[in-house]
């Protein structure tokens, strides 16, 4: 491989391309320790230690610290792994050591997430949102049957929430109220049967 640009990057890092592609970041004290210059060959031992003894350690402790700052999936961890330029192999690693610690938990992100937005939305959206974050599906379907509340059990909560006097629902406010259902995912065809069975419940005429 060929260091073809050392180029400065940010917050006294620099960015090392190999072979014309964007590869990793030093700082400029380990580029003289590695004695990285333009031009030269990085051979297969030299990037093995620069590895080994630099990046992969950093993206262990960058890895540490984003998961103190919020749960993550492996997907979301990958990314901001890779915004930060670490090498393919700096990342695998960095991801199995978390994995090992139980630091990054797709199971348990998954659960949990559930769990909390099966308040405000329907299954149908978080199911959209945890497999858009990356989490398998199997493992998407296991943390859906933990829900306990249906749809149905969903839209009343968020029905009675929203109106409590039955006598206020004229055809404006009802359209209202389909409109904000909608937005949190349920089918036109679930809300208007849940609307019907509120009013029948409490009394409207």
């Amino acid at each position: 491989m060929i260091i073809t640009a050392i180029e400065t990057w940010r917050k006294g890092k620099y960015l090392i391309s190999l072979n014309d592609e964007p590869s990793f970041v030093l700082y400029s004290s380990e580029l003289k320790k590695y004695g990285l210059k333009e031009g030269n060959e990085l051979d297969d031992a030299l990037w093995e230690s620069i590895l080994q003894e630099t990046l992969i350690k950093r993206a262990k402790s960058r890895t540490l610290h984003l998961l103190d700052k919020q749960d993550r999936t492996e997907k979301q961890l990958r990314e901001k792994l890779k915004e930060g330029m670490y090498p393919e192999e700096a990342i695998d690693a960095a991801v199995e050591a978390a994995k090992r610690g139980n630091y990054l938990n797709d199971e348990r992100f998954a659960s949990q997430y559930a769990y909390e937005k099966s308040r405000v939305k329907s299954r149908k959206v978080i199911e959209m949102e945890l497999i858009n974050k990356g989490i398998d599906r199997q493992i998407v379907a296991d943390a859906m049957q933990e829900i306990e509340d249906s749809d149905s059990g969903l839209i009343k909560k968020l029905i009675t929430k929203k109106c409590t006097d039955p006598s206020e629902l004229d055809f404006p406010a009802e359209q209202k109220l389909m409109r904000y259902l909608l937005g949190k995912g349920f089918s036109m065809s679930d809300i208007r049967r849940e609307i019907s069975e509120w009013k029948e419940e409490n009394g409207a005429s």
